[in-house]
C-alpha cells in the first residue's frame, strides 16, 4: 500500500503540476500584454513592473490550484486506465477504494496551500500591487493615467484629451477636486503639467488659461486664470487615509479585527452618520463596508476547499473504462473537467455577488457551492469506487437515457 499510495501521488503531482504552470502562464499572458504596454508607451521602469508581475501571481494562484488539482488528477488517472494499469490494480486484488488514501494525502496538502495563498499570499499580493502603482504614479506621475477617460486619483478626478506621456504634458483638462466636502471645485484648462517633487512629496497640477468654479458654503464662484497650481499630496492617492485600506488588501487577523469593529459600531448607535477614517459616512455605507469585509473573510476560508472537492471529483472522472478510452480518449475527461469546474465558479460568482449586494447570507452564498459540490464528488466517487458505474460519463449518459425512457412511458400512459 505504501508503494501504491508513492506511486499514485507521484502520478498526480506530474500531472498537476503541468497544469498549475499552464494556466498560471496563460494568465499571466494575457495581463503581460498591459504590463509590456507600460513599458513601451509609457516609460515605467523595468523593475517596477517586475514588482507588479510578482504581486498578481498569488490573485492566479487562488484559482489556478483548484483547476489543477482537478485536471491533474484526472489526467493521471486517464493515463492510468489508458495504459491498463488501473485493470492490472484489480486483477491483483486492489479495489478503487485503495486510491482514496493517497488521494486524500494530496487533497490535504493542495488544501494547506490553497489557504496560505488565499489567507496570506492573497492579501498581501493585493496591497504589494497596490503599493506599486501608487510608485509608479510617484515617479512617473502620468503612468497611471489613461487620455480620454475620467481617471480617479482619491479624491480627486481626472480628465485630459491628450497627455504626453514623456514630458507630463496634458491638454484639455478637466480636474473635479472633491477633498473638501465644503468646498467643491472644478477646474477646466486648455492646458495642464504633472510634475512630482520626490523631496516635498508632493505631487503639482500645474494648469494654464482655464477657468475654476467653485461652491463654497453654496456660493458658486467662478475664476479665470492664466496658470493655476493644483497641489496633490501622494498620501491621499491611496485610499487608506480617508477610506481605509480595501479589505482584501489586509492581513486575515486585520480583516477579523475590523469586521468586529464595524460590528461594534453599528450596534452601539442608531446613528445616520459615522466618522470611519477622519470621514463621515452613512449607515447604509457603513453597513456595505461591513458585509464586504465579511464576504472578503469567507472567501479566504470557502474558496480553498474547491482545491480538496475538486481532486476527489477529478478521480472520478478520470476513472474510464477501455471503451470510453478508445471511444473518447482523454480529452473528453478533460472537457468535461473544465466544464464541472466552470460551473462551480460560475455559481460561486454568483454567491459573492448576491453577499454583496446583500440578497443573501453571506455565508450560505459561499458555504453552499462547496456543500453542493461535495455532495456531488461523494455521489461519483461512490458510484466508481463500487463500480456501479464503469466510468462516469457512461454512468451519466445511462442516467439520462433512464430519465427520458420513464418519461416516455409515462406520456405513452397518459395517452
Amino acid at each position: 500500500m505504501r508503494l501504491l499510495s508513492r506511486y499514485v501521488l507521484k502520478e498526480v503531482l506530474i500531472f498537476f503540476s503541468i497544469s498549475l504552470l499552464t494556466f498560471t502562464g496563460l494568465l499571466l499572458t494575457l495581463r503581460m500584454l498591459k504590463l509590456t504596454s507600460l513599458i513601451v508607451n509609457r516609460g515605467v521602469a523595468l523593475g517596477q513592473i517586475a514588482t507588479v508581475f510578482v504581486a498578481i501571481i498569488p490573485t492566479f494562484l487562488e484559482i489556478a490550484l483548484p483547476m489543477s488539482a482537478l485536471l491533474g488528477v484526472m489526467l493521471a488517472f486517464a493515463r492510468m486506465c489508458g495504459d491498463s494499469e488501473v485493470v492490472v490494480f484489480k486483477a491483483s486484488g486492489v479495489g478503487l477504494a485503495s486510491f482514496i488514501r493517497p488521494l486524500g494525502i494530496f487533497a490535504l496538502g493542495i488544501g494547506i496551500i490553497s489557504l496560505y495563498v488565499s489567507c496570506v499570499l492573497r492579501p498581501w499580493g493585493f496591497d504589494a500591487l497596490s503599493n506599486a502603482l501608487f510608485d509608479i504614479a510617484k515617479s512617473k506621475s502620468t503612468s497611471g493615467l489613461s487620455e480620454g477617460v475620467f481617471n480617479k486619483l482619491g479624491e480627486i478626478t481626472l480628465y485630459a484629451e491628450k497627455i504626453d506621456y514623456a514630458t507630463g504634458e496634458l491638454s484639455h483638462v478637466i480636474v473635479d477636486d472633491k477633498r473638501d466636502s465644503s468646498q467643491r471645485k472644478v477646474v477646466i484648462a486648455k492646458r495642464g503639467t504633472i510634475l512630482a517633487d520626490p523631496v516635498a512629496q508632493t505631487i503639482s497640477l500645474l494648469l494654464a488659461e482655464g477657468v475654476a468654479h467653485e461652491s463654497v458654503e453654496g456660493k458658486y464662484t467662478r475664476t479665470a486664470f492664466v496658470s493655476n497650481s493644483l497641489s496633490v499630496n501622494p498620501a491621499e492617492l491611496r485610499d487608506d487615509t480617508k477610506k481605509g485600506i480595501t479589505a482584501r488588501e489586509l492581513t486575515t487577523s486585520r480583516l477579523r479585527d475590523l469586521i468586529n469593529e464595524y460590528k461594534t459600531t453599528l450596534r452601539s448607535s442608531d446613528a445616520e452618520k459615522f466618522e470611519v477614517y477622519g470621514q463621515s459616512i452613512s449607515r447604509a455605507e457603513l453597513q456595505k463596508k461591513f458585509r464586504r469585509a465579511k464576504v472578503e473573510h469567507g472567501q479566504r476560508f470557502s474558496l480553498p476547499c474547491a482545491s480538496i472537492i475538486m481532486t476527489f471529483i477529478g478521480f472520478a472522472i478520470g476513472i474510464m473504462s477501455p471503451r470510453t478510452q478508445r471511444s473518447w480518449g482523454a480529452g473528453f475527461a478533460a472537457t468535461l473537467g473544465l466544464v464541472v469546474f466552470m460551473l462551480y465558479y460560475g455559481i460561486f460568482s454568483m454567491g459573492l455577488a448576491l453577499a454583496d449586494s446583500g440578497k443573501m447570507h453571506v455565508g450560505l452564498a459561499l458555504w453552499l457551492p462547496n456543500l453542493v459540490a461535495s455532495l456531488i464528488a461523494l455521489l461519483l466517487v461512490h458510484r466508481i469506487v463500487t463500480e456501479r458505474w464503469a466510468s462516469v460519463s457512461e454512468g451519466v449518459f445511462s442516467a439520462t437515457q433512464s430519465i427520458l425512457s420513464r418519461f416516455k412511458r409515462i406520456r405513452t400512459q397518459q395517452q
